[in-house]
């Protein structure tokens, strides 16, 4: 995981934070808006650690993988929604072929006639 990710979606990632250090508080996570180095600052108040300490935990914690109820939350839509495109492979039209939307064996409708 990589603090860009995290900077630009840092609401989604509130829950992950908060299980990872208990003593944290959402109200103060919102003033920090993402910032590592005030994160970094405010860990190390909150825990009681150096500074050095505390970016060593960051640094720790981001070695991990992006947690999948954060990967999945409204925050992240747009992100992921780009990062689909990844796997549509080159020249391919994915509106070329529509069986996959179910209406190709319905009827065609009756033509009117009139007298």
């Amino acid at each position: 995981m990589q603090w860009q990710t995290v900077e630009q979606n840092w609401p989604a990632f509130f829950e992950a934070i908060e299980q990872r250090w208990p003593e944290v508080e959402s109200s103060e996570l919102m003033d920090i808006d993402g910032d590592k180095a005030r994160f970094a600052q405010y860990l190390s108040e909150k825990r009681e650690l150096t500074s050095s300490e505390a970016r060593e935990e960051i640094d720790e914690w981001l070695e991990g993988a992006v947690p999948s109820d954060v990967r999945m939350d409204d925050h992240m839509d747009n992100t992921n929604i780009r990062q689909s495109a990844r796997h549509i492979p080159t020249g391919e039209d994915v509106y070329s072929d529509d069986r996959e939307f179910g209406d190709d064996n319905q009827p065609d409708a009756p033509i009117q006639r009139s007298n």
